[in-house]
């Protein structure tokens, strides 16, 4: 019996006029999505991080498209987590689909470590090539999320 090897991998990258694209793998398949300014979602990935390392059971990042959305679903055992990247067709999170009509577009299991490593990566590219200024300029809506930044640098 193989034992599937533990692996997250997480890249951000911010564009213009309020645009971002992430990319999720599991060392083996990966998915890209567009994230539109409509959510806070950099700031969720930053959230999602921090929870699952202060003791969180579950938690999620959203990360809305036009139309459409992905959530990152991370839920915890003891060190590891599991993790999904669910797509739902609507903006479920703004109500305008179901909770649980989904496709399952990756899955697989990491660390609780490796999350953290990612996402902290994640924030620090985006804070040292783009700058929080830049970035607000960039993403419209939203603020970098220095708070969460530097809790995660400084754990």
């Amino acid at each position: 019996m193989q034992v599937k090897k533990l692996s997250l991998s997480i890249s951000y990258t911010v564009e213009d006029a309020g645009w971002a694209q992430i990319t999720i793998s599991d060392g083996e398949g990966e998915i890209m999505n567009d994230v539109s300014y409509l959510h806070d979602s950099l700031r969720d990935l930053a959230e999602l991080a921090i929870e699952m390392r202060s003791g969180a059971k579950t938690a999620k990042a959203i990360f809305m498209d036009e139309p459409g959305e992905l959530q990152l679903v991370v839920s915890k055992n003891q060190n590891q987590i599991a993790f999904e990247a669910r797509w739902f067709k609507d903006w479920q999170s703004w109500g305008l689909t179901s909770s649980s009509d989904y496709d399952v577009l990756l899955k697989g299991e990491a660390t609780v470590q490796q999350l953290v490593d990612q996402v902290t990566d994640v924030l620090t590219k985006i804070h040292k090539n783009i700058g929080p200024k830049k970035y607000k300029e960039m993403w419209v809506e939203h603020e970098f999320p220095s708070e969460q930044y530097r809790e995660l640098i400084n754990a």
